[in-house]
């Protein structure tokens, strides 16, 4: 609830100092995983290859304090 309401509260506004830095942690077959430095949170994904396409699968995030 607190990424749905951070985002609401951008919602409309200009982005200053936006940031998005992703790093590629693990791939091994068809599975992978992500890390993604955002502006206001950072996420670890989960991805896997399906049908020839990578796929979210899994996201765990945390607000930057």
């Amino acid at each position: 609830m607190d990424l749905v309401q951070s985002t609401r509260a951008r919602a409309g506004k200009p982005e200053t100092g936006k940031r998005a830095d992703v790093r590629i942690l693990d791939v091994f077959g068809r599975t992978a995983s992500v890390r993604v430095d955002a502006e206001a949170w950072i996420d670890y994904m989960h991805l896997a290859q399906i049908e020839g396409r990578w796929r979210i699968v899994n996201v765990l995030w945390e607000l930057r304090a």
